[in-house]
């Protein structure tokens, strides 16, 4: 009985159960992995990469523009000698690196070159080096030589692995005491993998791309972006589009990315004329794997379930089992001979059975059944024939010719019938009461029906009509027969 009732419950738990996985799956599936969302996500992540990016070059060329009105940064451009030029350039070079690492702005950004050129993009001089003296930038990046010959401020990707360069570069024109141009600064940060994590912020994966001879190349990811993605963004056909994107200079979504991915392009602006480089997004199809996610809390409400039908069915088998078990234990026992045994047992759902089994037993045994209360009194109506044994008693106690008073003969000729079969009922039934007889099986349409026919009988017998009284004789109730004038 228990592993029934734990068998099939357990199975119905379990059905639950899947339903409810499917149904919940279902459903999420289309929060999780809503594609214009997400795409839509990813736009924004790149976008936002972007912004911080142009905000980083546009913080970096005000402050090299304000650091150019300083009379000291001139003097390398009016030393005599080369020699000269070149040790005053990286001493300022030295001062203006110096001056930014003390500067709270440039807290994430700081510099990882600083250099001073002349008008025709050709340096003079770095900071922490003699290196670079004399190289002339202005042929490797011309966008150089033309901001500073205008007298303006820039930014620009450089990106050589012959060169060694990596860089965010930003760069602002000085001028001389007449405000003309005589050279320029240039302030480099790097451009890595953490700076590209801080500009994407937290919540987003960045892959930043440049053109290379006919191709792409990663220059910097997020921390959090795979190898996989990395490597697919710059191969075929990810590559090519996220090339022609470039080209054209307009952030799209890509097709061709990996399974289960969403690529958004973003071309990097404000360095250089925004084809220098270009921000990829990457953005999982879904937000979270729906079957994992549901799978455990489903499969411990599961386990939960079967634990509980499990409890249920052990004490549910005991209750219906124990009464059970005690009727089989009697019936064997009586079987062998212990024909007086009858059930005691008390339970909501057998009690009617058990009640049964041992009437059935009595009848089977020819023992009468007790039918009295727990006072002693009939618990049984008695039969008819005792009703009317009671009145054929109580008819012989008096005879009916007797004389008896004429104003008690009077008063019944004139009661009216009903008023006067009510009370004879109601005495009835008080004096039964009252000597402690059971009255409950006594019903007034049957009392009256049988009084009406007893007069019947005795008005033949005498001639008269007749009507009764009720009497109490000591512990008997007697009905006395009045022949009426």
């Amino acid at each position: 009985m228990r592993w029934k009732i734990i068998t099939v419950n357990s199975v119905v738990v379990v059905l639950v159960g899947i339903l409810l996985y499917a149904l919940l799956r279902a459903q999420l599936t289309d929060v999780v992995a809503n594609r214009g969302r997400i795409q839509t996500s990813a736009m924004r992540a790149a976008s936002a990469a972007d912004t911080q990016l142009q905000l980083d070059a546009l913080r970096i060329e005000r402050w090299l523009d304000s650091q150019t009105d300083d009379p000291t940064l001139r003097e390398p451009f009016l030393a005599g000698t080369q020699a000269a030029r070149f040790e005053a350039a990286t001493n300022q070079a030295n001062r203006i690196k110096a001056a930014a690492e003390q500067n709270p702005m440039f807290a994430s950004t700081l510099p990882a070159i600083v250099a001073l050129v002349d008008p025709a993009g050709v340096c003079l001089g770095r900071n922490g080096s003699n290196l670079m003296r004399g190289e002339d930038l202005g042929k490797t990046h011309p966008r150089l030589k033309e901001v500073v010959l205008r007298g303006g401020t820039g930014s620009e990707i450089w990106y050589s692995r012959q060169l060694s360069q990596q860089w965010f570069v930003s760069f602002a024109a000085i001028r001389d005491a007449a405000d003309k141009v005589i050279g320029g600064i240039i302030f480099g940060t790097p451009l890595n993998d953490e700076r590209v994590t801080k500009a994407a912020g937290a919540a987003s994966d960045i892959v930043m791309i440049v053109p290379v001879d006919q191709g792409l190349e990663v220059v910097a990811k997020s921390s959090t972006v795979s190898a996989e993605i990395a490597t697919a963004v710059v191969s075929p056909p990810v590559g090519a589009n996220a090339l022609a994107a470039l080209k054209q200079g307009h952030a799209t979504l890509i097709e061709g990315g990996p399974s289960g991915w969403f690529l958004a392009a973003q071309p990097l602006g404000g360095y250089g004329d925004g084809k220098q480089a270009m921000l990829i997004a990457t953005a999982p199809a879904t937000l979270a794997d729906t079957g994992s996610l549901l799978a455990w809390p489903i499969l411990g409400a599961l386990m939960l379930g079967i634990v509980l039908v499990s409890i249920g069915g052990v004490l549910l088998g005991n209750y219906i089992s124990k009464p059970i078990e005690e009727l089989e234990e009697g019936l064997l026992q009586i079987l062998n001979g212990k024909t007086d045994l009858r059930f005691e047992i008390e339970h909501a759902v057998m009690g009617g059975l058990v009640f049964r089994i041992n009437t059935l037993l009595n009848q089977l045994m020819g023992v009468p059944e007790d039918d009295t209360d727990d006072e002693g009194r009939p618990s049984q109506a008695p039969s008819a024939t005792a009703f009317q044994g009671a009145l054929e008693v109580d008819e012989k106690s008096k005879d009916a010719t007797e004389p008896v008073d004429a104003r008690v003969a009077s008063a019944l000729a004139a009661e009216p019938a009903d008023a006067y079969y009510h009370r004879i009922f109601s005495e009835y039934i008080q004096a039964k009461k009252t000597i402690g007889d059971p009255v409950d099986h006594i019903t007034e349409s049957s009392f009256v029906e049988r009084i009406r026919q007893r007069e019947s009988e005795m008005s033949q017998r005498v001639g008269r009509p007749v009507r009764y009284q009720v009497q109490l004789r000591g512990k008997e109730v007697v009905l006395i027969a009045v022949q009426l004038p």
